[in-house]
């Protein structure tokens, strides 16, 4: 019962920062779209930062593992990854990725919205995120020991989020959907 409260309250929290932006999300919303008291949220989280860092954190999570399955799917399939083959298991990735955001609007909001600065732990989360996600893209696109400029995978990375926050703005999966050939020339074009 606790872990399902648990649950449905990050999951309303990742819904109201969707529907209300930073600016104006509250505890109130959260547990009114999760459906519990707020002595039952104040249960869970100290405030709704907590909350939302917490949100972040699960989300960001699955993310990566969607990634991380995709990618691992195809060298199941494949055997060894061949050279010609990272871009394929790159372009896995980014379609698993996208193909989460689309299949969690809130979420993509919730990952690809730009914290305010004053939430240092939100900032640090998204940004723990960015260095993730870039790694990953660095380890499949890496050969031969030969590494991009410094730091240019969290640039494109960040970039790409920018791309997805607009999009899931709108509040149209369907439209993050269309982002994913986008997405796939900017990260492996430069790369």
């Amino acid at each position: 019962m606790r872990a399902h409260q648990r649950l449905r309250l990050l999951d309303a929290a990742a819904a109201a920062l969707a529907e209300q932006g930073y600016g104006r999300i509250t505890a109130a919303r959260v547990t009114e779209l999760a459906g519990v008291s707020s002595r039952t949220f104040y249960q869970h989280f100290e405030d709704l930062w907590a909350c939302l860092l917490a949100a972040y954190e699960s989300k960001a999570a699955r993310l990566c593992q969607e990634i991380e399955d995709a990618c691992a799917a195809l060298v199941e399939t494949r055997g060894p990854i061949a050279e010609a083959d990272r871009r394929g298991r790159a372009r896995a990735g980014i379609a698993a990725g996208i193909g989460f955001l689309a299949a969690e609007p809130d979420a993509a909001r919730l990952l690809s919205a730009e914290p305010p600065p004053q939430i240092a732990a939100l900032s640090t989360a998204r940004r723990d995120l960015i260095e993730r996600l870039g790694a990953m893209l660095r380890g499949v696109l890496q050969t031969d020991g030969a590494t991009p400029l410094p730091g240019l995978e969290r640039r494109l990375i960040g970039a790409a989020l920018a791309l997805v926050s607009t999009r899931a703005a709108g509040g149209d999966p369907q439209r993050l959907r269309e982002l994913e050939p986008e997405l796939t020339d900017l990260l492996l074009a430069s790369i």
